[in-house]
């Protein structure tokens, strides 16, 4: 979503997604990127290469776990992250050296109710697009083992059976 919305707000003419799990990486582009990589080593130099290694000018990681913030921390000029209100979720090292010089580091969650008309609207328009499988009430659980293994794209929504 966040690269949809980014691609609708925004003259952004490059965005890179980067996926922590060889198994979910794309094989092409994806809601909208112009790029999809697997994280590690070669997604970090493909990214400084691209930047002229001052680094992305923006990086929202979706994840929070230490690997993709440390790689958050090593490719980016600014940095938004979710905040660690979630046990999984890690801390950002934040110390002297890292991370980079005039690097802003901001953890919003969630945003204002204009903030959520504006999404709606741009849903209802057309511009973004949320992908959801429905999965009966009765299949409940297993949505949650679906969703654990990637095998749900987007989100998993649980109906009520008719």
């Amino acid at each position: 979503m966040a690269i949809q919305i980014l691609r609708a707000l925004s003259a952004t003419t490059t965005i890179v997604a980067v996926h922590a799990r060889t198994r979910q990486a794309p094989n092409g582009q994806t809601d909208g990127a112009d790029e999809a990589l697997v994280s590690g080593d070669e997604a970090i130099q493909r990214i400084k290469r691209h930047h002229k290694g001052q680094g992305a000018e923006l990086v929202l990681d979706m994840v929070g776990v230490d690997r993709t913030l440390q790689m958050a921390a090593k490719v980016s000029r600014v940095l938004g992250l979710p905040d660690d209100r979630r046990p999984r979720w890690r801390r950002l090292p934040v110390n002297f050296n890292s991370p980079r010089n005039e690097c802003a580091v901001a953890s919003p969650f969630w945003g204002s109710i204009p903030e959520l008309v504006d999404v709606v609207n741009l849903a209802q328009t057309g511009k973004i697009r949320m992908l959801v499988e429905h999965v009966p009430l009765e299949r409940g659980g297993a949505a949650y083992q679906l969703l654990h293994d990637g095998k749900i794209k987007g989100r998993a929504v649980i109906t009520p059976n008719d």
